[in-house]
């Protein structure tokens, strides 16, 4: 891949911190309502995402070829 921009975002999207993040930054723009059954159901999926990228994605540095 010849492009740096889309190299770096691509490794930053492999990274569940990065996920975590995201939703912490839609939180504090209001982005995603307060309504408390849907703070719990985006919290519920969340977690089951967080969980799954945890579980697929290695730790440490890694490089996309």
């Amino acid at each position: 891949m010849n492009n740096p921009v889309l190299t770096y975002l691509l490794n930053r999207l492999k990274e569940p911190s990065t996920y975590a993040g995201i939703a912490s930054f839609a939180v504090a723009l209001k982005l995603i309502p307060n309504d408390p059954t849907l703070v719990q159901g985006v919290t519920t999926v969340g977690i089951a995402v967080a969980g799954m990228l945890a579980a697929i994605f290695p730790e440490g540095k890694t490089v996309i070829k």
